[in-house]
C-alpha cells in the first residue's frame, strides 16, 4: 500500500491540521474511519476540545505496533500526533509532511504514548 499520495497534504490551522491528517492516513491504511472519535480536535483551533470517552476509544500500547496512533505531547502546547507506520511516524505540521523514525518525529516533546 502506498502512502505517496498523503505527500501533498497541506497543513492548515483552521481546516486541516494533524488529527486531519491521521483521520485521513488511519482510513487509507485500516479502512476504519475515527473521525467520530476526533471530532473534538478537527475543528478550528478556537472551538477544539477533548472528549474525556476519548482516552476509552484507543488502547494505550507499551511499544508501537504498524499501524498504531503515536500521540506525542509537551508542556503548554497543543499535542501532536502521527501514525506509526514501519518503524516511522507520518504526520503533518507547518512545514509540510514527513515520515520519520519515532526519536526524530518526537524531537522536542515530553511524551509519547502509542494508541491502537
Amino acid at each position: 500500500m502506498s502512502i505517496d499520495g498523503f505527500f501533498h497534504k497541506r497543513y492548515n490551522r483552521q481546516s486541516y491540521n494533524c488529527a486531519h491528517f491521521v483521520c485521513d492516513v488511519w482510513k487509507h491504511v485500516t479502512g476504519t474511519s475515527i473521525d467520530h472519535t476526533l471530532e473534538g480536535f478537527l475543528h478550528p483551533p478556537s472551538a477544539r476540545r477533548a472528549d474525556p470517552a476519548l482516552r476509552r476509544a484507543f488502547a494505550r500500547l507499551g511499544q508501537p505496533v504498524s499501524p498504531c496512533i503515536v500521540l506525542m505531547q509537551r508542556a503548554k502546547s497543543s499535542p501532536h500526533v502521527g501514525v506509526y507506520l514501519n518503524g516511522r511516524v507520518l504526520h503533518i505540521h507547518e512545514h509540510g509532511v514527513e515520515f520519520q523514525p519515532v526519536d526524530v518525529a518526537s524531537r522536542g516533546f515530553d511524551r509519547v504514548r502509542f494508541y491502537k
